[in-house]
């Protein structure tokens, strides 16, 4: 909310200060729990522990009734049909767009600014799925025992019967999942129980894109695509080709939760499956320029700067032109072929891989891979990969990117494309 702070509200301010004193009662609560468990008989330290519980409830539950989220934690908006803004786009009634909201969002900001935004930026009704909170401190031992063990939640059954109507449904065409920071841990999981229920030629109709995700793993089935057919070329027979879900990841440099998610999980643990695109977005605006804007650096904690630096002409008043979606990407090859060979567990190719300071050709990897395992299919992965790194590097993000395709980019956007 701080970094929002021009456009916060009284009531924004409030749900701040109440998520602030929450967190300090949590973390006194989990300070002074340790010293009175060895002092106290055990009938009274139970006795503590039941009145801190009811103590934070009722401070959650104040919260929840501030946020208006009480009642329900699915929310649709139709802000994108209403005709309001210079972005073009109708809504589409043969799609479904669910929002995720992460953590260090307010429910009341979300469905007064952050909800309202995507709908217009999208032009299509939206569907926010809230997750509980129970305050910043809490949440965060919450997030790190989802990341270890698929714990059972009403946000994780809403989501999966969103997904699961919308594919079954014939008169559906796509399927749109946005999640950002901590909710992609839900994501990744609701999908991975859709991998099991229903069949690939339903789950194509599935895309997803996370900001910031603080997931350990993304995991989907495997999928063809037509290698050949151009990126920059959205259309829709390109989208009838794919057969599998589509997923992109963005990530801030900046963002903590990216850092101990997607970014820790693509470029460090190759044992961990984490797949979809990863567009690595640094905070290219100068300090100078930041500074006479009065612009904070982008964090990624709100959903709004991951917006701003994907969409800045349709999110912003003039005051930020310069999109992520306009640089010039460098596909790391090295990353992508590691983790082809991690995948088929052929450390020993990995180990391998190179002579001296010579790296072996793809095809010499691929054959090493296929030797040990007594199959090609390394060489067919590899082969993919070694495509997609050479269709993509050196292409500006708007041209490899689907998200751009439900965004009217005006006439500059276009040529810069």
């Amino acid at each position: 909310m701080l970094t929002q702070r021009r456009h916060t509200t009284w009531a924004d301010t409030s749900d701040t200060l109440l998520h602030v004193v929450l967190a300090c009662v949590e973390a006194a609560v989990l300070l002074v729990a340790w010293p009175l468990w060895v002092v106290l008989p055990g009938g009274v330290f139970a006795a503590w522990v039941a009145g801190c519980a009811v103590v934070v409830a009722a401070m959650c539950a104040v919260m929840k009734r501030e946020d208006g989220s009480a009642g329900s934690q699915v929310v649709r908006c139709c802000a994108g049909d209403t005709g309001q803004g210079w972005m073009m786009g109708q809504e589409g009634e043969d799609e479904k767009w669910v929002f995720m909201k992460g953590m260090g969002m307010s429910s009341r900001h979300c469905h007064k600014q952050t909800l309202p935004a995507l709908s217009r930026l999208f032009c299509r009704p939206m569907v926010c799925i809230c997750m509980p909170s129970y305050g910043m401190l809490f949440d965060m031992l919450h997030m790190m025992l989802q990341r270890c063990i698929p714990l059972p939640s009403q946000a994780r059954r809403n989501l999966y019967s969103q997904m699961r109507s919308a594919l079954l449904d014939d008169s559906m065409n796509r399927c749109v999942i946005l999640s950002h920071n901590d909710s992609s841990i839900i994501v990744s999981q609701a999908v991975a129980q859709l991998c099991s229920d229903l069949p690939p030629v339903k789950l194509a109709k599935l895309e997803i894109y996370t900001f910031g995700a603080a997931a350990s793993e993304f995991m989907m089935p495997l999928g063809t695509v037509k290698m050949d057919s151009d990126p920059g070329h959205q259309t829709m027979d390109a989208v009838r080709t794919h057969q599998s879900i589509h997923v992109e990841h963005f990530a801030l440099m900046r963002d903590p939760f990216a850092q101990m998610g997607v970014l820790e999980s693509v470029g460090q643990n190759m044992e961990g499956r984490f797949c979809g695109a990863v567009f690595m977005m640094n905070d290219m605006m100068p300090a100078s320029d930041k500074k006479r804007q009065n612009m904070p650096v982008c964090s990624g904690l709100m959903m709004e700067e991951y917006l701003m630096a994907l969409f800045p002409v349709q999110m912003s008043d003039g005051g930020r032109t310069c999109s992520a979606l306009d640089s010039v990407m460098t596909i790391d090859k090295d990353c992508a072929e590691k983790r082809e060979i991690a995948a088929m567990g052929n450390y020993h190719a990995a180990s391998q891989a190179k002579k001296g300071d010579k790296r072996l050709s793809w095809t010499g990897l691929a054959t090493m891979a296929g030797q040990k395992n007594g199959m090609n299919a390394g060489m067919v992965a590899l082969e993919m990969a070694r495509k997609g790194c050479r269709t993509s590097d050196g292409r500006r993000g708007r041209e490899v990117s689907w998200l751009v395709r439900y965004v009217d980019i005006g006439m500059e956007g276009r040529g810069k494309a």
